[in-house]
């Protein structure tokens, strides 16, 4: 009878266990918000990186994952169908254009500069009649961005200010 209850009890464990794994699997599959087509994405154009930051937003009606990944591994923005928007990788200034090094230090106004990044524009959304789509750009166009102590500046290679502060 004692062995009876051992076996009982050491198959209740075991179920037990394996009923544990299981739903701890299907939570962290049901926890990953990222879609199919936005994993390749990721896949393809940043191998490797673990994701630190995922924000969800809406642009226009289309549904868009900004991710920001660990160590310094840089961003990518893309939309749901799979589309990649844009890919950030950080940069040394010495990486940086005169002119927008330039550029950034005038709108910096003396705020230090935490990071240099370039970012690979390859989609935008544009607006046909009344509605909006993915527009994928036949060239990718370079943006340079600094993070700064309260904010972040943009310009284009030649220095042009695309945006300054927040």
């Amino acid at each position: 009878m004692a062995n009876d209850i051992k076996r009982l009890m050491t198959s209740g464990v075991v179920a037990l266990l394996v009923a544990t794994a299981a739903a701890a699997q299907g939570a962290q599959q049901a926890a990953s918000p990222l879609p199919a087509a936005v994993k390749q994405a990721v896949q393809v154009n940043k191998p490797g990186a673990e994701i630190d930051k995922l924000e969800i937003e809406k642009e226009n009606g289309i549904k868009l994952y900004d991710i920001e990944f660990k160590a310094g591994q840089g961003e990518i923005e893309v939309a749901e169908d799979g589309t990649v928007m844009d890919v950030t990788t950080i940069v040394d200034v010495k990486d940086v254009p005169e002119a927008a090094t330039a550029a950034i230090k005038t709108a910096a106004k003396g705020q230090a500069i935490k990071q240099f990044e370039r970012s690979e524009v390859r989609a935008e959304i544009v607006k046909e009649g009344s509605t909006w789509r993915i527009s994928k750009l036949s060239t990718p166009e370079l943006v340079y961005e600094a993070e700064l102590a309260n904010g972040e500046v943009e310009v284009t290679p030649e220095g042009k200010v695309i945006k300054a502060g927040k």
